[in-house]
């Protein structure tokens, strides 16, 4: 029996599917049996749905019962969380799964983390980036999410001491079917020519990694991956100009015309965060630890998943006009829905 937490996100929600169709018994925690059903729709028969959170004790033992395998997925994404807030859940969440895991008596995790964990690009000694591997220091930028994210994996490889398999993946930012948000806008906006300017230069490095390629290693790290360590799951480095050139080749769309300077975007940053206080709003348009996000070199290495998870990446190309196609159709769907009213 699989157990899978975060079952109805993105890479959730495609996880599943793909368990089911390998002949796993598969039991996903989510908060609410209408929220699976909207989700998985018929797929629902062929699993065991727990309901709970990772703030209910109780719910995670009746989860975690006569499990064998755990894919711990459920995490919070937010660059503008307090620390505070961000630990609660992703850290403290984190540690009730993992206790319920090792008193039902599991024998293997895959803790799926990010490379905000470990952070961007290593200076060498003549101060040029290289690709970061995982064995390098993690050095996570200044942000909620980066902190716990490498707390949060610290924490779950901690837990062989008390008879776990434990095995961390870190995926970079993921893009393809199934999620009309997240990179999926930038795709989008590319397509119609609505992004106007790079996020800094445009020759800084950015990685993305296609959500089925995710799925893969995230069930070859369960399979064949080494207890104790950490995988990187990402796709090529692309300087943002190659990045937003192929993507405008495939969809016919238009890439970025000039490039709005670092200092700019972090001042416009500070100014709307200021004015997200004043106005008492909870998030701000924009915050610096996003601008700081996007444009931080992202060069990762994916020299050990290859080597010891047989992951190839998928074409990026071919990648891009899969999750064109899909955001089409999503987007016919919406408009439809908007017309008729339902």
């Amino acid at each position: 029996m699989d157990l899978v937490t975060g079952a109805t996100g993105f890479i959730g929600s495609q996880l599943v599917p793909h368990l089911v169709e390998q002949g796993r018994q598969v039991r996903i925690l989510v908060r609410s049996r209408q929220k699976a059903e909207a989700v998985f729709g018929p797929l629902c028969a062929a699993l065991e749905v727990a309901e709970g959170d990772l703030g209910d004790e109780a719910s995670l033992a009746r989860a975690a019962a006569g499990v064998d395998r755990v894919y711990h997925l459920a995490s919070r994404i937010n660059f503008q969380g307090s620390l505070r807030r961000m630990r609660a859940i992703n850290v403290e969440g984190t540690r009730r799964l993992l206790d319920a895991c090792a008193a039902a008596g599991v024998k293997r995790v895959v803790h799926m983390s990010s490379i905000a964990a470990g952070g961007p690009a290593v200076k060498d000694e003549n101060g040029r980036y290289r690709a970061r591997t995982e064995e390098d220091e993690a050095a996570p930028l200044p942000d909620a999410y980066g902190i716990t994210k490498l707390e949060q994996e610290r924490l779950a490889l901690s837990y062989q001491e008390r008879g776990l398999e434990v095995v961390v993946v870190r995926p970079s930012a993921v893009f393809g079917p199934g999620d009309p948000d997240g990179m999926n806008t930038l795709i989008w906006m590319v397509k119609n020519g609505r992004l106007p300017f790079y996020l800094g230069s445009g020759q800084a490095v950015v990685n993305l990694v296609f959500v089925r390629d995710v799925v893969r290693g995230t069930v070859a790290a369960m399979e064949r991956g080494r207890p104790g360590e950490v995988y990187h799951l990402v796709g090529p480095n692309l300087t943002q100009e190659q990045l937003f050139g192929l993507l405008a080749q495939v969809s016919g769309g238009r890439s970025p015309r000039w490039a709005m300077p670092v200092p700019v975007l972090m001042g416009a940053a500070r100014l709307a965060t200021i004015g997200a206080r004043l106005t008492f709003r909870r998030r701000s348009l924009v915050h610096p630890h996003e601008i700081r996000n996007w444009t931080a070199p992202w060069i990762m290495s994916d020299d050990k998943a290859r080597r010891e998870l047989g992951l190839v990446p998928t074409d990026t190309a071919a990648a891009f006009r899969e999750t064109l196609q899909w955001l089409q159709a999503y987007k016919a769907r919406q408009a439809e829905a908007s017309r008729t009213g339902n």
